[in-house]
């Protein structure tokens, strides 16, 4: 499966039809959702990009929403950047004629379905609290609040969420890394990495060694950390000279030869740009 990243998106409903002798509003009038994403494939040196469209519903009392599908591309073709913004534009017109309206809009990178956990999250936050504790809709997010502190339970509770034995969220390889969804993998590195336990910290250090953790990641946010964050810099920093154009491309290379945060970042991006000429 390709990996897509959500950049821009908006999330449309289509009220029921309502007679004159229907009940109140009970709180379930999204009787019919869409998500209209524009999304990225990344590749090694630039992303291609299409335009997807999800849909949803409510279930019982419309607290709870559930996926239709898994979403369908509206190209059958690899399209650039100003192609794919054109078709999303005019998809949304399309259904704003057949009378959806937008509740929501984003421009952001996303996993497949946070769009959907978002919404979820909000409705469940308009309701009556009766019940502690509800969960936002992203397990990892929910993992990540109510974790221990423990190096074990960490890595128990983090492979549960995974679908992982411990023993492979312990050493991932690439077929455990190409699991997780780029938006996954770029909350759960800082976390490691940066832990207070230094078996946390190792672990994190092998999962961001393994060679395609980092091209499951934007260059954007490999560059911000390259940028910003040293003790993820550090541990990239070597990858540079060798592949560097792969992994970030010639215009974060050009920006990190001057703002890198580290020496080695900045003579690797150096050598590069020297290289390009």
């Amino acid at each position: 499966m390709p990996r897509w990243l959500e950049r821009r998106g908006f999330t449309l409903q289509l009220p029921p039809e309502r007679g004159a002798d229907a009940g109140p509003d009970d709180g379930s009038a999204f009787e019919k959702l869409v998500r209209l994403s524009l999304v990225e494939r990344v590749g090694l040196v630039r992303g291609w990009f299409n335009v997807r469209e999800a849909r949803a519903e409510p279930t019982g009392n419309g607290e709870r929403l559930r996926a239709l599908s898994d979403g369908r591309a509206l190209s059958w073709r690899w399209l650039r950047r100003t192609e794919a913004d054109r078709l999303l534009d005019e998809r949304l017109g399309t259904l704003q004629a057949m009378g959806y309206t937008v509740i929501d809009t984003g421009v952001c990178m996303r996993g497949r379905w946070d769009w959907l956990y978002d919404l979820v999250h909000k409705r469940l936050a308009q309701a009556p609290a009766a019940e502690p504790s509800e969960p936002s809709g992203n397990p990892l997010e929910d993992t990540l609040s109510r974790i221990g502190s423990s190096p074990d339970a960490i890595v128990e509770s983090l492979a549960a969420v995974f679908e992982l034995s411990p023993h492979a969220f312990n050493h991932p390889d690439a077929r455990v890394v190409h699991r997780i969804e780029p938006g996954d993998l770029a909350r759960l590195l800082p976390y490691l990495i940066h832990h207070d336990h230094a078996e946390v910290r190792a672990i994190g250090r092998r999962w961001l060694g393994c060679p395609t953790a980092a091209y499951q990641l934007p260059a954007e946010l490999v560059q911000r950390w390259l940028e910003t964050d040293e003790a993820l810099a550090s541990l990239l920093e070597g990858r540079l000279r060798p592949e560097g154009l792969a992994l970030l491309g010639p215009d974060s290379l050009l920006r990190l030869s001057r703002t890198g945060c580290t020496h080695t970042v900045r003579d690797a991006s150096r050598r590069w740009v020297q290289r390009l000429g």
